[in-house]
């Protein structure tokens, strides 16, 4: 007598040896710097604001800039687009340094375009990236020279002794009195922040306005 075995559930499947599979591709994540975000958006436009506006005192001293990437801790828009004018600050200068805790470092580099190398991170602890900014500072014998610090830690003020000092703040409610006082000028990233962000939704209220007698007049053909 012949045992006849009826078809299991296991037989609709295709099998086959891992080992026979290609090697599996390994893609390495990256932020993605193109596109024409929000962030990108605020980083144009505050960048034009600059370029009506300079920082740098009108002489011909060395031009250094110190950035602070703990104090532009932001949202992710917000960070594009300040990163996008601290790159901007940096292209103008003759001397740049970054300093930070590694978050800082690391959410700061895919924005710093060809300074990312340049971001330095330092240990957990109060005023060390202010430090290593300093030891920069220390570092540039030029004369006569002159500073854009972005941050808002009133250890920068000795700079001015040095020679003129501008001040791009993260934020003026923040600020050192004593850092603003010595600098011969001083913007508030964070009001200009606020200002592009009406701009913005003002030109889009108008866009849709525009929009809006376009669409009723081919609705109603």
């Amino acid at each position: 007598m012949s045992l006849w075995r009826l078809p299991g559930e296991w037989d609709d499947y295709e099998w086959f040896r891992l080992a026979d599979l290609p090697a599996p591709r390994i893609v390495s994540a990256q932020v993605t710097t193109d596109g024409d975000d929000a962030g990108a958006a605020m980083g144009r436009w505050l960048v034009r604001r600059l370029t009506a506006e300079p920082l740098w005192a009108d002489t011909q001293a060395r031009r250094v800039l110190l950035v602070d990437l703990d104090n532009l801790r932001a949202t992710p828009v917000r960070l594009r687009a300040r990163l996008a004018v601290v790159v901007h600050l940096a292209r103008e200068s003759d001397d740049c340094a970054f300093a930070g805790q590694a978050g800082a470092v690391r959410r700061s580099k895919p924005w710093l375009a060809e300074f990312a190398d340049q971001a330095q991170a330092v240990p957990d602890g109060s005023d060390l990236a202010d430090h290593a900014l300093l030891d920069h500072a220390a570092g540039v014998k030029a004369n006569p020279v002159q500073f854009l610090i972005v941050s808002n830690d009133g250890i920068f003020a000795k700079l001015a002794d040095r020679g003129p000092l501008a001040l791009l703040s993260p934020g003026a409610d923040a600020m050192s009195d004593r850092l603003h006082d010595v600098a011969h000028h001083v913007l508030d990233l964070t009001a200009l922040e606020k200002q592009a962000a009406s701009e913005r939704a003002k030109a889009q209220r108008s866009a849709r306005r525009r929009r809006g007698p376009a669409a009723q007049a081919i609705l109603g053909r």
